[in-house]
């Protein structure tokens, strides 16, 4: 009984052990770089299996190697494409070598300038009237990061439609986060869409409704079209939408971010452009005419002006760019010979060592069903004997009693 109860035990821990190793982060963004041996060299291919334009930055360090390509390197990745990016080898033949490579990527286009003389939509449906919570240029508690120094958050009620800002296609979902909160563990658990527009910017919006959302990765939408539903998942201490417009941009240590843009608006008939400010209420309203007011002497255009709401405005993750920073390392101590390894986990999509523990774990199972269905026989049908010299024969070596006399 004991040795059974190990055997399930271990079982059930490699099973469980192949199955997280073996899928990737639930919501991850499908771009990597690949490592595939080429006879004596290595090729590293940059493999974006996903809907948008990626900037990527690399860099590779290593003793005793040689590549056919300048390094680091900043590339722009295709939708749905692959890119060789280089050929490492030894530098000196016959010798061992190795190299790590370390990269970053963002979705965007590093080297175009997004459209700055563009206004957007407000992201709510017609007809719905907002107060502006955190906003550039008022009380600053959570927008603090590049990434998130010019976003704008909206105070709506939890299921208020949201709609594209501007069109394009939808590079990323997140909607199956069920918890929201003023809880630092919450930070990256925050239901979003992301949608690329044709200069390479993106629309992030956040903390919408678990399985509210009506589109799906890879659609193109156009401006004003539903996307979902408003909530209040992830790091936030009331509902609200969080609206950021980002850009890729390379830093000078040669990695890659999304930092984000200045937004102007626009609303009512015809088009009134503005920049959206704390407390600030405004409207979807694209049937009436508009007006620019000068309150305190600002150029402001607002539907009217509110008091500042009761305590601490509606808190925003700080952990909204879409930066990914990864390392992969090589050691070769002699020429290679070639990864069949890694040709099993691209066919595949598992690493190596976790479909070994998977057929460990189903290897474990079989036995313990087979040993379970040993205990189900009938009394008489096998016997367990021992030779003269106490040696015990196979369990399974079934014999039959003999017949008394």
């Amino acid at each position: 009984m004991t040795r059974r109860l190990i055997l399930l035990v271990a079982g059930f821990i490699a099973a469980a052990s192949a199955i997280a190793a073996g899928h990737p982060v639930q919501g991850a963004y499908p771009f990597r770089i690949e490592t595939k041996a080429a006879g004596r060299e290595y090729r590293l291919v940059a493999v974006n299996s996903g809907p948008a334009t990626i900037t990527l930055a690399a860099q590779i360090k290593g003793e005793n190697f040689a590549s056919d390509h300048s390094w680091p390197l900043v590339e722009v990745i295709p939708p749905n494409a692959s890119q060789e990016l280089g050929r490492v080898f030894a530098a000196t033949r016959g010798q061992g070598f190795r190299f790590t490579t370390r990269y970053s990527h963002a979705f965007g286009d590093a080297r175009r300038p997004p459209d700055s003389a563009l206004a957007y939509r407000l992201p709510f449906a017609d007809g719905v009237r907002s107060q502006v919570g955190q906003a550039p240029g008022g009380e600053i508690t959570t927008h603090t990061g590049k990434e998130s120094l010019y976003a704008v958050d909206f105070t709506v009620p939890e299921q208020t439609p949201v709609v594209a800002a501007r069109g394009g296609t939808v590079v990323e979902v997140k909607d199956w986060f069920t918890e929201g909160g003023p809880n630092p563990d919450l930070l990256d658990k925050a239901n979003i869409v992301t949608v690329q527009h044709g200069d390479g910017s993106t629309a992030q919006y956040v903390h919408l409704a678990t399985n509210a959302i009506v589109v799906r990765p890879g659609q193109v939408v156009t401006q004003g079209q539903l996307l979902g539903y408003s909530g209040n998942t992830g790091y936030s201490s009331g509902p609200h939408l969080h609206f950021a417009v980002t850009q890729a941009v390379v830093y000078p240590d040669g990695t890659v971010h999304q930092d984000s843009l200045p937004i102007a608006f626009y609303a009512f008939n015809p088009s009134v452009r503005f920049e959206a400010r704390q407390n600030m209420v405004v409207a979807a309203d694209y049937s009436s005419p508009g007006k620019v007011v000068y309150p305190e002497g600002k150029r402001e255009i607002v539907v009217a002006m509110a008091q500042p709401a009761p305590g601490p405005l509606p808190a925003e993750s700080t952990n909204t760019p879409r930066v990914t920073s990864q390392e992969v390392g090589i050691s070769i101590e002699a020429e290679p010979q070639g990864s069949w390894a890694d040709d099993i986990e691209r066919e595949t999509g598992y690493p190596l060592w976790a479909l070994v523990c998977a057929i460990a774990a189903l290897f474990i199972i079989v036995r313990l069903v087979a040993e379970f269905l040993d205990t189900l026989k009938p009394p008489g049908v096998a016997i367990r004997t021992e030779n003269w010299r106490g040696a015990v024969y196979n369990p399974r070596e079934f014999r039959r009693p003999r017949d008394s006399d």
